[in-house]
């Protein structure tokens, strides 16, 4: 199975762009989050409706990690987060 489309909402669009642009030599990292969603013809659409931007807790150039916290709390975002009026903004 894959994903045939991706459905983001502005505002995820634009917490990536800003979170992308934040430094000019260091790699970045996040979660998005999102649901997936299966169509009757086959068709499978990635609906992202969440981003996490994730801050670096090693400044070596060849590390991109996280603290355990912040993968926790942004579960926990995706937990109570999700509502299904959301989804409603893709349409």
């Amino acid at each position: 199975m894959s994903l045939t489309a991706v459905k983001m909402s502005e505002d995820v669009w634009f917490t990536c762009l800003t979170h992308a642009l934040s430094t000019e030599t260091e790699e970045i990292m996040g979660l998005l989050l999102g649901d997936i969603e299966h169509s009757k013809n086959g068709s499978v659409t990635a609906l992202i409706w969440g981003a996490s931007p994730q801050t670096r807790s090693d400044r070596r150039k060849d590390r991109v990690e996280t603290h355990p916290e912040q993968l926790a709390a942004a579960s926990a975002q995706a937990d109570i987060s999700f509502a299904p009026f959301i989804i409603m903004k893709f349409f």
